[in-house]
């Protein structure tokens, strides 16, 4: 194998491939990252897998013999980010087996395996496929309230649904429901279950702007853009029905305000926040107030607020939860809340429903009392 190829071209599809490395593996073939000089096609290829999501990315190169091998992902964006930018490099597979790579006066003879035992996974284009935009958005804006942990491995799944006003993304924890719209133009009529750790590395080599054909092979999910091929398996199950839960709510107390203004003080006040990471929000005539913190230590934070109806008493909530989701959404909100203090807030593209926490035991007595 001798190709002659673009540093930086390199460097960006070999970042790439290697988020489909496992962390923690046995086979060491699988710790690399497959590569794949074609001479017909004038061709490099990066291939890697954890064999659940499948990364492949080509680029152009100056082929004089074709070949394949095996390198260490690390070792692979390591030594290509230390070489010059806007550089050209020779790769060379030797006959000892060690792979060459050159640039300048640059010489590095790396120890390889043999690319033809790589479990390179069968990549089937799809027979039908629709373009997509908005991954990293709708990716960003959904994958937080999934479940983390093989506990609840249906739950650890993002729902995206096509049907006729677009794409949609759902997740849930079981604690919250987050819902955002994608793009309106990819309509359909069906629902796929993806992992929400897959879907989180397409959108980390993905940009709003990308338009991938979007389609599905076997129990896979395949995403094309002509360069890249992003490949994941999908989840099979009953996925709980979240839009009952969204359908059926019916709101009692109303708040409006800046969701900038309360990201804020939710922050402020969760520097003193116990381990169960509880704040505390109650309700006055025209703030509303943040807190946190037990005994001697405390922390309250008003937020100027149209209070439009308040309980009598203050509901509790996880605010990492709540923060991850106040990040996203900008400008004026209006919170919504149930008798028992379920949250709902609809802002944009996005609607978000949120259980509230059990009151401490000393709020719980004096709630009891009055």
């Amino acid at each position: 194998m001798l190709a002659h190829i673009k540093r930086d071209d390199l460097l960006r599809l070999s970042k790439q491939a290697a988020l489909a490395v496992p962390r923690n593996t046995t086979i060491k073939e699988l710790q690399g990252i497959h590569l794949e000089a074609d001479e017909g096609n004038s061709m490099l290829t990066l291939t890697a897998t954890n064999l659940e999501i499948t990364i492949r990315a080509s680029m152009g190169a100056v082929v004089e013999r074709p070949g394949n091998t095996v390198i260490d992902a690390r070792l692979l964006t390591d030594i290509v980010s230390k070489l010059s930018k806007d550089s050209n490099l020779d790769m060379e597979l030797e006959r000892g087996g060690q792979l060459a790579i050159r640039s300048g006066h640059t010489h590095y003879l790396l120890s390889v395996l043999s690319g033809d035992k790589y479990p390179m996974p069968e990549l089937p284009f799809p027979d039908d496929t629709i373009p997509v935009t908005g991954v990293q958005s709708l990716v960003r804006k959904t994958a937080f309230a999934a479940a983390d942990g093989e506990n609840a491995p249906l739950m650890s799944c993002i729902k995206i649904s096509l049907g006729p006003d677009g794409l949609r993304g759902v997740s849930t924890n079981g604690f919250c429901i987050m819902e955002a719209k994608g793009d309106e133009n990819c309509k359909g009529a069906s629902e796929l279950l993806i992992p929400a750790h897959s879907l989180a590395a397409l959108a980390a080599i993905s940009r709003d702007s990308d338009v991938y054909e979007m389609g599905l092979a076997g129990k896979s999910i395949v995403f094309w853009n002509g360069e890249l091929l992003f490949s994941a398996r999908l989840m099979e199950g009953k996925y709980p029905n979240t839009k009952i839960l969204f359908d059926s709510f019916q709101a009692k107390y109303s708040v409006n305000l800046s969701a900038e203004e309360l990201a804020s003080a939710v922050l402020s006040a969760s520097v003193v926040a116990p381990e169960n990471s509880r704040i505390e929000v109650a309700f006055g005539e025209h703030v509303i107030r943040v807190s946190a913190g037990e005994d001697r230590e405390r922390a309250t934070v008003p937020v100027k607020a149209l209070v439009l109806s308040a309980p009598g008493q203050p509901f509790y909530y996880n605010y990492k939860t709540l923060l991850q989701y106040l990040r996203l959404v900008k400008g004026k909100v209006t919170l919504d809340f149930d008798e028992r203090g379920l949250l709902a807030i609809r802002a944009g593209a996005t609607q978000y429903i949120q259980s509230p926490l059990r009151a401490p035991k000393q709020a719980a007595q004096s709630q009891k009392a009055a």
